[in-house]
């Protein structure tokens, strides 16, 4: 038995002091980090701590650690099959939140391409539901393990939200009210990369041709199956160096672009 405080002392020395309280919270069922202070001068079993420091130790991200992310206020599983959700995604949701309001949509039909944990396209579902409206929200990804994990997340998170495999659009038929998607567009050249994307699926993050090679796929496969002239959006996340590239992509094949922050382009077309 350890005292809680001289465990969390020696651990703040070998990892970031609020990943060390982290760990103490999940692996002593605490409900948040006031609890780590109300009981730090209890003694505690800290082989659990032991093992989770360890593994932080190793730069495993602290995610796959705890099994779970908070994304817009919600926390969802995750494991080394999907990303970890990320705050700059967050952007995606507010963008079909604010389309959604701007256009007086009353029942949207919303495609999340390459969905990972399904934290967009679960989230959605959960926001337009609270705002008094009806959607029909579904995810894809390329990846049966991926899959599985959005599942288990719309499940606990009680979100009716369909997911399916599809390569981009291959399995998706006709053309969505709106279109998101978080796809792979890392540059494995890049030399900014933290370590830490070592430790998550390659195949969710990296893409060919400077990391634009599935999102002009996706433009591509969106301009060839347009028909009629109903006006439909892709949000898209991205990366700020390469804006200009997308836009100019997007642009010689009718897209308009209607929306621009650092992480996130959003089009009409």
């Amino acid at each position: 038995m350890v005292r809680l405080a001289d465990w969390l002392k020696r651990a703040k020395t070998e990892i970031d002091s609020l990943d060390a309280e982290l760990i103490a919270v999940h692996a002593l069922n605490f409900k948040d980090r006031t609890e780590v202070v109300l009981n730090e001068n209890k003694d505690y079993d800290t082989s659990k701590l032991d093992v989770m420091l360890a593994r932080r130790k190793t730069g495993l991200p602290l995610a796959y650690i705890l099994k779970k992310k908070e994304f817009y206020g919600r926390d969802f599983y995750v494991d080394q099959n999907v990303l970890i959700p990320r705050v700059e995604t967050e952007q995606i949701v507010t963008a079909v939140l604010n389309i959604v309001a701007a256009e007086k949509m009353l029942e949207p039909t919303i495609i999340d391409i390459g969905t990972g944990s399904g934290c967009i396209p679960i989230t959605l579902k959960l926001e337009l539901k609270q705002r008094g409206l009806g959607s029909r929200v579904f995810g894809t990804d390329i990846s049966k393990n991926a899959l599985e994990v959005a599942k288990l997340n719309a499940e606990r998170l009680k979100a009716g939200v369909t997911f399916y495999e599809s390569d981009l659009l291959t399995q998706v038929e006709g053309l969505p009210d709106i279109m998101t998607a978080n796809l792979p567009y890392v540059d494995v050249n890049w030399d900014f990369l933290s370590p830490s994307l070592n430790y998550e699926p390659a195949l969710a993050l990296y893409a060919g041709d400077g990391g634009l090679k599935l999102i002009k796929q996706l433009f591509d496969q969106i301009s060839a199956r347009k028909i009629d002239e109903k006006k439909r959006f892709l949000i898209i996340e991205v990366d700020v160096l390469q804006n200009e590239a997308i836009i100019k992509y997007a642009s010689e094949r009718g897209f308009k672009l209607i929306a621009y922050q650092k992480y996130m382009l959003g089009f009409s077309y």
